[in-house]
């Protein structure tokens, strides 16, 4: 009796033995696996191989650049005679009254191109300490001219964003010697922009940081994408579409796309645009455009933000009427807009003037799709002119908004960025529409 009752115990711990390794072995199967590195892309790696002018650098490129992405979140040149062909364009643009920064020269092509056309010394902002021995040998071979940081200049927006939260100074520390309340100060930036971040940074930082702005008045250099170029001049803006990024950019800036370069001279390459970013330019190449904040804003500064919010999609849109939604502000104002008149106490300061766009006929019926951006500009500044604005909700309405776009960056163009060129196979992943 006494042996079957052991008998019978040691089957039990056995079977609760089996058991336990049992559970331990499905709950190992059920961990997630690491994820093996992304592959190097083929046709990338081929053109590295078979390019004579690359045999120096070939071996010394990070594997993240040898990958394919939707939308990187950086680009560098890594083609000598490109480089020299950019400096040949935009050299008689660089002044020795500027300030000269260089986005992420990677291996310097660029920066010796420069450094050979002007005086004035280069700040560089490189996003990657792997590219940190080649700008090392360039600040050797040029005593004091060469000064750069490890940072991501582009995404200045995210130190902006965390500034705004907590009063920090981070905007301030990245600029260092180059940090200015000189709103008028030009600072000259090249380089390479695969993205819209730091595109819509700047008009977020004109339209809600005019009075603290720590850069000054930007000049940009700089190669992108032809079809983000046709994205944010896009005409159709004017009268068919709205966006609002678009019309808020060719209404602060003014641009011109300067030459076309080979997009294969930059790494990494990305795969082929989805259909809703064709582009009537020649998808094998970049653009080399220059953009530059306009002297003469549409309004006064303390207004910029109320027309920031005029132009957001929930305002407006190419197939709302433009009297029945102002008079939901302002009732009755509607009468101004079909006469042709304004209210006797109308203040002339903001009123449109003669170097205004003049509105057609208007009627109970009018769409702003029938408006063009600078007639919108007008419309708008006649609301904001008429005695009843500052009574009305307008302004609050504006101001309780503010949170939700300090909190989503931009809520009608979304991307997803990451901080490092190491973690670029995480941030592949754009939308511009």
């Amino acid at each position: 009796m006494l042996q079957r009752s052991q008998t019978c115990l040691n089957l039990i711990t056995k079977g609760s033995n089996f058991n336990f390794h049992l559970r331990l072995s499905q709950r190992a199967s059920r961990q997630p696996k690491e994820k093996p590195p992304p592959k190097l892309a083929t046709d990338v790696v081929n053109y590295i191989n078979s390019t004579p002018e690359y045999s120096e650098i070939k071996n010394k490129i990070p594997n993240s650049l040898l990958r394919k992405y939707k939308t990187p979140e950086s680009m560098y040149l890594i083609n000598k005679k490109t480089a020299k062909e950019i400096v040949k364009t935009i050299k008689d643009s660089i002044d020795n009254d500027s300030p000269l920064i260089e986005v992420n020269p990677g291996f310097g092509y660029l920066s010796e191109e420069l450094l050979q056309c002007q005086k004035n010394p280069i700040y560089m902002y490189e996003m990657s300490t792997q590219f940190s021995t080649h700008l090392s040998k360039l600040q050797e071979l040029h005593p004091g001219r060469v000064k750069f940081k490890i940072a991501d200049f582009f995404g200045m927006w995210k130190l902006a964003f965390k500034d705004k939260i907590d009063q920090g100074n981070r905007i301030e520390e990245l600029l260092g010697e180059l940090c200015t309340y000189d709103k008028s100060r030009v600072v000259k930036i090249i380089g390479s922009m695969p993205g819209l971040s730091f595109v819509k940074h700047l008009i977020n930082n004109i339209i809600f940081h005019n009075t603290t702005n720590q850069l000054g008045k930007p000049d940009l250099f700089i190669t992108m994408p032809g079809y983000h170029y046709e994205f944010l001049t896009d005409n159709e803006v004017q009268l068919k579409k709205h966006r609002s990024v678009p019309a808020l950019f060719q209404m602060l800036f003014d641009h011109k796309v300067l030459t076309t370069v080979p997009k294969v001279h930059f790494l990494p390459w990305t795969h082929k645009p989805d259909s809703k970013k064709i582009t009537m330019m020649d998808e094998h190449q970049l653009v080399l455009v220059n953009i530059t904040q306009k002297d003469k804003l549409p309004c006064s500064p303390e207004y910029l933000p109320l027309l920031w919010y005029f132009f957001k999609p929930h305002m407006l849109s190419k197939t709302t009427r433009v009297i029945p939604m102002l008079e939901q502000w302002i009732p009755g104002c509607g009468v101004w807009l079909i006469t042709g008149q304004d209210p006797p106490d109308t203040n002339k300061q903001l009123a449109p003037n003669q170097d205004d766009a003049e509105l057609p006929h208007m009627t109970i019926f009018t769409e702003f799709g029938d408006l063009n951006l600078q007639q919108k500009i007008t419309v708008f500044k006649k609301f904001i002119s008429w005695p009843e604005f500052e009574q009305c909700q307008f302004r609050v309405t504006m101001e309780n908004n503010l949170p939700k776009f300090f909190t989503n960056i931009d809520d009608d163009d979304k991307e997803v960025i990451g901080t490092h060129i190491e973690d670029m196979e995480h941030s592949d992943t754009e939308s511009e529409t």
